[in-house]
């Protein structure tokens, strides 16, 4: 599939995300083509897992991680190609394929407020998980 390659702002950090303590920590890093959101076990805990949404507008797809579990990259049931929303909670569904190379050089031109040793988590885990597909 091919995607926009039309760069975005750089990522933003959101600072207004709603906390539940015993959900652990949440950050979300977002611009209008990317949402990274990023658990931890708590504000100074250890890292939980991630999720990277990109194409969020048509065909939106997911990419998650979380620590001892197997890693999965989805498709989003909240659009159609034409980037029309047609529920109101997108269900993640199907095999969405490697994750593209190219989402992940875009993620690291648009970093942004995005830490340096979270890009590089992320970009490592993505390639670890085409790696293991074997089509990637």
């Amino acid at each position: 599939m091919q995607y926009t390659l039309t760069m975005s702002e750089p990522l933003v950090e959101n600072r207004n995300v709603r906390q539940r303590p015993e959900e652990g920590f949440r950050r979300w890093f977002v611009n209008d083509y990317f949402d990274v959101i990023v658990w931890y076990e708590s504000a100074a805990g250890d890292l939980l897992g991630f999720q990277l949404c990109y194409n969020r507008t048509v065909k939106e797809r997911a990419f998650t991680w979380q620590r001892n579990k197997r890693s999965s990259h989805y498709v989003s049931s909240g659009s159609d190609e034409r980037g029309r929303g047609w529920i109101a909670t997108a269900v993640l569904h199907g095999d969405a394929g490697p994750v593209p190379e190219d989402i992940l050089d875009r993620l690291q031109t648009e970093q942004g407020d995005l830490d340096d040793s979270l890009l590089e988590l992320i970009v490592s885990h993505a390639r670890d998980y085409n790696a293991s597909r074997g089509d990637g």
